[in-house]
């Protein structure tokens, strides 16, 4: 038994299939090298937190980021087991009670803005 010649009609059919093929691979490769850089990046953006509440993690307290510059402002501070209380923060982090479990901006309190942050308040 002779093998088959292929004829020009067979030889164009399987280029293109040879070409899928590679492309495929590609495609794959393409999409894993991609999910392994991003995952770290990923990571980094997690650490990175926005203004406002930060509920703690299991390395550090709940904090509440106040991202203006030039004032301080009334938060509300919750607490598990505890009452309220207001505390005046300065620009940056503030790092709150351990059983903090929510804190935000009170503009109805006292103005919204104080003078010396660490005050606090009922």
């Amino acid at each position: 038994m002779r093998p088959r010649k292929l004829s020009p009609t067979d030889r164009e059919q399987r280029v293109p299939r040879r070409t899928w093929l590679l492309s495929v691979a590609t495609f794959a490769l393409t999409g894993t090298l991609a999910l392994s850089v991003a995952a770290p990046a990923s990571a980094a953006t997690a650490e990175r937190r926005g203004c406002g509440w930060n509920a703690g993690t299991s390395t550090d307290h709940a904090f509440y980021e106040h991202c203006a510059t030039n004032t301080n402002v009334w938060i509300q501070v919750t607490r598990w087991l505890r009452g309220d209380y207001h505390r005046c923060v300065g620009p940056g982090r503030t790092v709150l009670d351990s059983d903090a479990t929510g804190a935000w901006y009170d503009s109805g309190y006292r103005g919204g803005l104080c003078d010396h942050p660490g005050d606090t308040g009922p």
